[in-house]
């Protein structure tokens, strides 16, 4: 899992966090997931809902599958925060424009 995780570093590193969001947003966005910027930390969410009858006051849950934080030099990925599913998902969008 280290080795994608580095190749997901290393294709982050490649442009600004704001181009890394649209690049992911675009791969993402019909199958599931969304992805937000807050500051300098890109967070892929999957979002389903919980509870409620015929839909009416379910619960939306997000759970965290990708966290990239921009520093200066350099571009981390918290372990806890890295789905391995997801991750090889996500390379395979990635490698396939």
């Amino acid at each position: 899992m280290e080795e994608d995780l580095r190749k997901i570093r290393n294709w982050a590193s490649h442009g600004t966090p704001r181009q890394f969001l649209a690049e992911v947003t675009a791969k993402v966005a019909g199958v599931g997931y969304t992805a937000e910027l807050d500051g300098n930390t890109l967070t892929v969410f999957a979002e389903h809902r919980e509870g409620g009858f015929l839909g009416i006051g379910a619960k939306k849950i997000r759970d965290t599958k990708l966290q990239v934080i921009f520093g200066q030099d350099e571009v981390s990925i918290p372990d806890d925060t890295a789905d391995p599913e997801f991750i090889q998902h996500l390379l395979g969008l990635l490698t396939a424009h």
